[in-house]
């Protein structure tokens, strides 16, 4: 069995509480387009979580389908 190595442990905890900050933002700001939540969030998530600029940009994309998803659902 192969053990995960820690910086990997530790961009994926990063990552998470990334990612569910910025499902948080994202409807409280009221941002719906990819081009506005880039703007919003990018340097925020760069920074505050220190992550890499390819990881930073799949988080908030997937934060945004995630609240476009449970839009549509209400």
């Amino acid at each position: 069995m192969v053990s995960p190595e820690p910086g990997a442990i530790e961009l994926l905890r990063r990552y998470n509480l990334a990612l569910n900050y910025a499902i948080n933002k994202i409807p409280s700001l009221d941002l719906r387009n990819f081009g506005r939540v880039h703007n919003a969030l990018y340097r925020e998530l760069r920074e505050w979580f220190d992550l890499p600029s390819r990881v930073a940009i799949n988080c908030y994309r997937d934060a945004l389908a995630k609240c476009q998803c449970l839009e549509k659902q209400s």
